[in-house]
C-alpha cells in the first residue's frame, strides 16, 4: 500500500468523524469527536509530506481535548502562539499560510463558550483548510473539508431550530 493511498484512507475515516462532530448539541461531544478526527488528519498530512499541516493538526487534536474542559483565554492564547511557532518551524512554501490561518481560526472557535460560536468561526477555519487541501492535491481531504463545511452549516441551522443529536 502506498503512502498516498493510506493517507486517503485516513482522510476517509476522519471524514466520517467530521460528519458526526457537529451533530451533537454539547460542544464537549463535538470537541472530542474533532480531536479524534484531527489526529487522523495529522497522520494523513504526514504521509503526504505536508509538515506544517501535520504539525498543526497534531496541535489541533490536543487543543480540542483541552478545550473540552476550559474556555480560558490564556489557554487559547497559548495555542495561538503554538500554532504560529509550529508553522514557523515547519514552513516549506508560501501556501503554508493557509494551514496557519485555518489553525488560528479553529483555535479561536474551539475556545468559544457557545456551540453556535464554535460552529460559525469553524466555518472560516475550514475554508482555509479547504484551500490547503486543494493545493496539497488530496482528493479525499478536499471532499472531506467541503462536506465538513456543509455539515457544520446544517448543524448550525439545526442548533438554532433546537433539533440536534443529544450528547
Amino acid at each position: 500500500m502506498t503512502p498516498f493511498f493510506l493517507s486517503q484512507i485516513l482522510a476517509g475515516l476522519s471524514f466520517g468523524l467530521d460528519l458526526l462532530a457537529f451533530q451533537f448539541i454539547r460542544r464537549q461531544c463535538s470537541l472530542l469527536t474533532l480531536a479524534c478526527s484531527t489526529s487522523l488528519l495529522a497522520f494523513h498530512f504526514w504521509l503526504l509530506g505536508e509538515k506544517s499541516a501535520c504539525g498543526l493538526m497534531a496541535l489541533a487534536a490536543s487543543r480540542y481535548l483541552l478545550a473540552i474542559v476550559t474556555t480560558s483565554q490564556r489557554v487559547k492564547g497559548g495555542f495561538l502562539c503554538a500554532s504560529v511557532l509550529c508553522s514557523g518551524l515547519t514552513w516549506q512554501h508560501p501556501t503554508d499560510i493557509f494551514p496557519l490561518a485555518g489553525s488560528l481560526l479553529m483555535t479561536i472557535a474551539a475556545f468559544q463558550p457557545t456551540a453556535a460560536g464554535l460552529r460559525l468561526i469553524t466555518l472560516g477555519g475550514s475554508l482555509c483548510w479547504l484551500i490547503n487541501n486543494v493545493l496539497a492535491g488530496s482528493p479525499m481531504a478536499i471532499v472531506m473539508e467541503g462536506t465538513f463545511m456543509l455539515s457544520t452549516l446544517v448543524s448550525y441551522w439545526r442548533l438554532k431550530r433546537g433539533v440536534a443529536v443529544g450528547g
